[in-house]
């Protein structure tokens, strides 16, 4: 299934990408499915403190939207039909927030740091896409 497929599949009403409004759309679509995602774990795993604090960081990392990412994914035309970089980040991001469910204290560790290169491949997705058009 292809990236755009697969989000419109799994949220509705995702806008994907073609203009401005449609990004920054699509971008507070992805960050809430994954901050739902962190909250579910946060209410259900009892996590040591350390682990605590790296889990309401993310979580308050996808509350906001990184501006200097956008900033420069704004100005970008709709990449490859939608399924491009930024469609397929969105889209592990997507996938890797429904696997949270399946994750407890022993694998929070490894699941955290999954989501952390995730978000960084993503910001960068946006990032390059955008001097794709400049």
């Amino acid at each position: 299934m292809e990236p755009l497929e697969a989000l419109r599949a799994k949220i509705s009403g995702f806008p994907g990408y073609g203009g401005e409004l449609e990004r920054r759309r699509a971008d507070e679509y992805v960050r809430a499915y994954l901050g739902e995602a962190l909250a579910g774990l946060g209410a259900r795993a009892s996590l040591a403190p350390e682990l605590r604090q790296r889990l309401d960081e993310l979580t308050l990392r996808v509350a906001f939207a990184d501006q200097r990412a956008f900033a420069e994914h704004r100005g970008a035309a709709e990449e490859e039909g939608g399924n491009g970089a930024v469609a397929r980040a969105d889209a592990a991001t997507v996938a890797l927030a429904d696997r949270a469910n399946g994750v407890d204290a022993g694998s929070a560790p490894g699941f955290l740091d999954e989501v952390t290169a995730l978000l960084d491949e993503r910001e960068s997705a946006m990032r390059a896409a955008a001097l794709k058009t400049a």
